[in-house]
């Protein structure tokens, strides 16, 4: 016989989001449980990467991140379709990390169990029935009464499309594949590397973060062709980097890039994280903006427990609080992303040459790109190509 209980919030899915939303709405003394469907935390493959203002956002002290960063990141290098490098320097400070993603989430995970948050692995979340005061849920073993359920479940979420958030077509995503190598030749190790250019990977990027050791994540996302063909085409053509290197792990997986969904929020229901759509479209770097969603969501999700009102229309002001910043730079690096991905290589390298570093960081994070639109303005070649565009 399954086993019924009963909480104040039920989070589908153990990532970024959903542990630092159970954390902080566990620490006001609700009844938080967490199930996912994997049979440990970080299942879906990643880069790995996130800035220096992740661990801020994710309130984890700077003495924490011994158990999870792999490297600190100095630099990066963007090579554009030619082989022209623009390196973006941190100022002898450090631009970010690449982690293990694993022990990051653990992290994240106890943190949350220190404020009470239950966690379930290996246990998915099956079925979905409205009733008066929340959703009735069946997972592997449990049914689950919750007053306020939270899909953090990723781009497959199971919760989005159950509860009809999302409708086909409103999620757009590119494949991607990684495989971790040992015994990696780099120039610098304190430097991330991407790559450009139809050749290499047809819109979408490679790209090489070094980890501990001699190990590097070598990976490709592309819109057209196969991610494999590409991700091989790149080793291949790398052998002073890859010819002595071993692959130890393969994995693969799709990422949102199509920004956030249209309806993430209903009557006792929320998403955050990838399963919202919170992710940057131009990197596709979705650590930092899906923590950032799970820290909005529970302030709010703390308000309208207080308030005894979980309606939509109270939490709808989780959405107009993260779009302040992060829903901003979410919508203007989509811009910058449909800007891009029409431009030749011959254009591509052009812009190489006229943006300068500060600039390129800033389209592919969707900061600042006002400035960047106006920088491109003076350019006969990318006023009306690019500029206008980012500035509609």
């Amino acid at each position: 016989m399954i086993k019924s209980v009963s909480v104040d919030t039920l989070v589908v899915g153990a990532g970024p989001a959903g542990l630092m939303f159970s954390r902080k709405l566990a620490s006001k003394g609700f009844k938080v449980l967490v199930v996912e469907k994997e049979n440990r935390l970080a299942e879906k493959p990643c880069g790995e990467g996130i800035s220096a203002r992740v661990l801020t956002t994710a309130e984890i002290s700077e003495k924490e991140k011994y158990r999870f960063v792999a490297r600190e990141i100095k630099r990066a290098y963007v090579y554009s379709p030619s082989g022209n490098r623009v390196v973006l320097e941190g100022n002898n400070e450090t631009l970010g990390y690449i982690i293990n993603k694993k022990n990051f989430l653990e992290v994240m995970a106890e943190y949350a169990s220190e404020q009470g948050t239950e966690i379930m692995v290996s246990e998915p979340a099956k079925e979905f029935e409205k009733i008066d005061d929340g959703f009735r849920v069946k997972t592997k073993s449990l049914w689950v009464n919750t007053r306020l359920l939270v899909g953090a479940d990723g781009y497959l979420s199971t919760v989005a499309k159950k509860l009809n958030l999302e409708q086909r077509g409103d999620r757009k995503i590119i494949p991607s594949l990684q495989y971790v190598f040992v015994n990696v030749n780099l120039e610098d190790w304190d430097a991330t590397e991407f790559y450009l250019g139809h050749d290499v990977a047809p819109l979408g990027y490679a790209w090489i973060f070094p980890k501990d050791g001699k190990k590097a994540n070598v990976g490709i996302g592309v819109q057209k062709g196969s991610p494999l063909y590409y991700l091989e085409k790149f080793i291949k053509d790398h052998p002073e980097k890859f010819g002595k290197a071993t692959k130890v792990e393969f994995r693969g997986a799709a990422v949102t890039i199509g920004g956030i969904l249209k309806k993430i929020v209903g009557d006792n229901v929320m998403l955050i994280g990838e399963a919202a759509g919170q992710v940057i479209p131009l990197t596709g770097g979705g650590i930092h903006s899906s923590i950032a969603g799970g820290s909005i969501a529970a302030e709010i999700a703390i308000e309208a427990f207080e308030e005894n009102n979980l309606s939509s229309v109270k939490l709808k002001k989780y959405i107009d609080e993260y779009n302040r910043y992060w829903g901003k730079r979410i919508r203007d690096s989509k811009k910058a992303l449909e800007v891009i991905e029409k431009l030749s290589d011959e254009e591509l390298d052009k812009l190489a040459e006229i943006l300068e570093p500060e600039d390129v960081l800033d389209l592919a994070n969707g900061l600042n790109i006002t400035r960047v639109a106006a920088k491109l303005m003076k350019h006969p070649l990318f006023s009306m190509k690019i500029a206008a565009k980012l500035l509609s």
